[in-house]
């Protein structure tokens, strides 16, 4: 793994070597055996946001939960959000188990007042994947259904950060003296 990424590092950066070294990892990734030891810089790879052409799309994995839940152990917002942008590349179904692990790594770790920004970049992602859908592409309307659920998710979220930094509340606190 360490020699790979040496390898990776070492070639000019052109949009094909992103897409091939992220195609690399999100595979690597899908193995439970290897996720644990791929390094951290690797995972930088991402945060490149290549636009993945059709034929590099067809060959990244599914994402899995377990891969998922490394995500968002490493604690990088900035992480999630490419990690999410990568996944949700296509119109395709891009995970396994439907979108309860997306959804829970939404809303526990792009919650707050801080990760507005990368909601609304998110948000915008999923506009766009759905205007794909629009237009013919993508696999069908249930897996239209669960891109508008994760979408539906960010703007939970989103909602309930912007009632935390405005001081209203969805619901009213009964005081009770005894």
């Amino acid at each position: 793994m360490q020699f790979w990424m040496k390898a990776a590092s070492a070639l000019p950066y052109t949009d094909d070597v992103c897409c091939s070294v992220v195609v690399g990892l999100m595979n690597m990734a899908s193995s439970d055996e290897l996720l644990s030891h791929i390094p951290m810089d690797a995972w930088d790879w991402l945060n490149k946001r290549p636009i993945l052409p059709p034929e590099c799309m067809a060959l990244l994995p599914m994402a899995l939960e377990f891969q998922i839940e490394k995500i968002r152990r490493l604690r990088n917002v900035k992480l999630i959000v490419s990690y999410l942008h990568v996944a949700w590349s296509g119109g395709r179904r891009p995970w396994d188990h439907g979108v309860a692990a997306m959804g829970r790594l939404i809303k526990e770790e792009l919650s707050g007042i801080g990760a507005a920004g990368h909601r609304k970049d998110l948000i915008q992602r999923l506009d766009y994947v759905l205007l794909q859908f629009d237009q013919g592409r993508g696999e069908g309307p249930w897996v239209r259904k669960e891109y508008e659920e994760l979408r539906k998710g960010l703007l939970e979220v989103d909602e309930e950060s912007m009632k935390i930094l405005t001081g209203t509340s969805s619901s009213c606190h009964h005081f009770f003296v005894y």
